[in-house]
């Protein structure tokens, strides 16, 4: 037994070209046909093929709302024994189902068959094998208007319900009779026409905008660059009401970053952030602007943080599962006022090697809106290419942070010290002000490491260094300068407040013994740019010299220079 799209190509091959399309295609214009003859109530005769999967509420409504007006339904379908069959059909006195074992090897795309007086039309497909396509599900399909080819198909079909149901045949015979068309309407045909250039200009759009996130988020490496791009566009391609992307912690279900899509036609509701001032001691708030992209990176308590197990469960279905369930993962549909549905958030994990790392949801407040098909392949399309871009993000910042950071301690490297002291100087020429330079040096390390051993000597210098994270403020920069030695830059610090600091680091190193050891010890130099240094080599030596000055007068001391050509310094 043959297709019904090859009994067409064979018999009519040259009235016409089969073009290819996806799986969403098809079903739309599948469910054009079917609106054809709901919105004009046609009593009209409808022949169609296809397997019982999808939505099974949204899917039995569909197959009751045709029955409602149709004059008869003959539904091609496969067997209880298909495993993607999802739905079964009510049961109609005007339908009919006919159900084939061997219907997915017969056809492998679905098929309808319009006829009534005043239209006839129908739709046949094939499914491409996946070796010719690269894996993608993708169809040949072919429409028509034509009553000679549509009487031809009507015929074919005819052949195989007598073959099934002998009874069936006369009956069938009967209503083609009755359902030939005699005035064909122009009107009708240009109804599913104009829907066909609609959904072709949509599918256009969304591709567009689907190219221009994967050009966006592949000419940058940086994570903050990709999450506003990709939110930002599927939030206009969608026309939404907001889009946000939430990026977990590696490894966990905790948020650590958001962005946000607001459209502009009413005023958003804030999104408050925290934001670090300069002395990293105060928080202050930003309002999101309508129509733009609010993104940070900082605890919250965003309602969608709570779904993470949720969608963590999500993820671990089966692809297949994955896309019929699109729908199903929204929230309930809410209701306004006349009975208008207000459409619940499109939600999907952002998926990594079978991790879940993020997700990313669009919300939209329209009325009567359905989240399409299409739309819905547009954000899983998006989200397959934003785990790979943020993936590949955070390796680039990971590498980076290795780049600058010193191994052993964590703290950030010589190299980083040097452009960071040059950009700190710099800004504060601009704003009139001081930088300060601190240079730690751990007392006998030597010894430490002769006595106890190198990795004795290891944790005195992981000590000293978790010291200074956590006594410094959030801008200063903790490095280490070599060796034993160690450096602390402190933006917008004068002299008097840098001794302070330095006693405080001091202070904080000997009181914390360390095993094996017991009490480590530091002397610290201090100098300031530019009360006394005029430049960054004058501001090194002379926190080299006043540290060295604080060894000289019997270690775990802070020491400074009011100048370069002092020879020393007490406090």
């Amino acid at each position: 037994m043959y297709s019904l799209f090859y009994v067409l190509n064979k018999q009519h091959g040259d009235e016409f070209a089969p073009i290819r399309s996806n799986e969403q295609t098809v079903k739309r214009l599948l469910g054009y046909f079917e609106d054809v003859v709901t919105e004009e109530k046609l009593s009209a005769l409808v022949l169609e093929g296809r397997c019982l999967n999808g939505d099974a509420t949204r899917e039995v409504e569909r197959a009751a709302k045709l029955a409602s007006t149709a004059r008869q339904i003959y539904l091609f379908s496969c067997d209880q024994d298909c495993a993607a069959r999802t739905w079964e059909p009510e049961e109609f006195p005007n339908l009919t189902v006919l159900e084939e074992r061997e219907h997915h090897k017969i056809e492998t795309g679905p098929f309808i068959l319009v006829m009534e007086s005043r239209f006839c039309g129908l739709l046949a497909s094939y499914a491409i094998p996946e070796e010719e396509n690269n894996h993608a599900k993708t169809y040949e399909m072919l429409w028509t208007f034509d009553p000679n080819v549509v009487f031809t198909a009507a015929e074919y079909l005819m052949a195989r319900i007598g073959a099934q149901k002998p009874e069936a045949r006369a009956e069938l015979e009967t209503l083609l009779n009755l359902s030939t068309t005699r005035n064909a309407s122009l009107r009708l045909a240009l109804t599913f026409t104009t829907k066909l250039a609609t959904l072709m200009q949509r599918q256009n759009e969304l591709e567009m905008a689907t190219n221009r996130i994967s050009s966006a988020i592949s000419s940058t490496l940086d994570l903050e660059s990709i999450l506003q791009s990709a939110v930002e566009e599927v939030g206009r391609a969608l026309k939404a009401r907001r889009s946000a992307l939430v990026l977990w912690q590696e490894g966990t279900s905790r948020p650590e970053g958001m962005s946000v899509y607001e459209r502009a036609d009413e005023p958003p509701p804030d999104v408050a952030f925290p934001e670090s001032s300069n002395d990293g001691s105060e928080q202050q708030t930003k309002e999101a602007a309508a129509d733009s992209v609010t993104s940070y990176v900082a605890p919250m308590s965003f309602a969608l943080a709570s779904q993470a197990e949720t969608v963590d469960a999500d993820a671990e279905r089966e692809p297949e599962q994955e896309n019929q369930t699109a729908q199903s993962k929204t929230p309930d549909r809410g209701v306004i006022g006349n009975n208008l549905d207000i459409p619940g958030a499109l939600e999907l994990p952002i998926t990594y090697r079978n991790s879940v790392i993020g997700v990313l949801v669009v919300e939209d407040d329209t009325p009567n809106r359905n989240w399409e098909d299409e739309e819905v392949l547009m954000v899983k399309t998006v989200s397959d290419q934003l785990a790979v871009a943020i993936s590949h993000a955070r390796l680039f910042r990971q590498v980076q942070t290795q780049a600058m950071t010193d191994a052993l301690t964590g703290l950030f490297n010589h190299r980083y010290f040097q452009e960071r002291l040059d950009r700190e100087m710099k800004l504060a020429d601009r704003n009139n002000d001081q930088v300060s330079l601190i240079l730690l040096d751990l007392d006998h390390l030597k010894r430490i490491n002769d006595t106890h051993g190198h990795r004795t000597g290891d944790a005195a210098l992981c000590h000293a260094a978790q010291v200074m994270q956590s006594t410094v403020r959030e801008v200063d920069i903790c490095a280490r300068y070599g060796g034993e030695e160690f450096v602390v830059v402190l933006p917008q610090c004068g002299r008097e407040d840098a001794i302070s600091v330095a006693e405080r680091l001091r202070g904080m190193i000997a009181s914390k013994p360390v095993t094996k050891v017991g009490q480590v010890t530091a002397s610290l130099g201090v100098a300031t740019y530019p009360a006394a240094a005029k430049s960054k080599e004058e501001l090194i030596e002379m926190a080299d010299r006043a540290m060295y000055l604080a060894k000289a007068a019997g270690r775990n001391r802070v020491r400074t220079l009011m100048h370069r050509s002092y020879s020393g310094m007490n406090l």
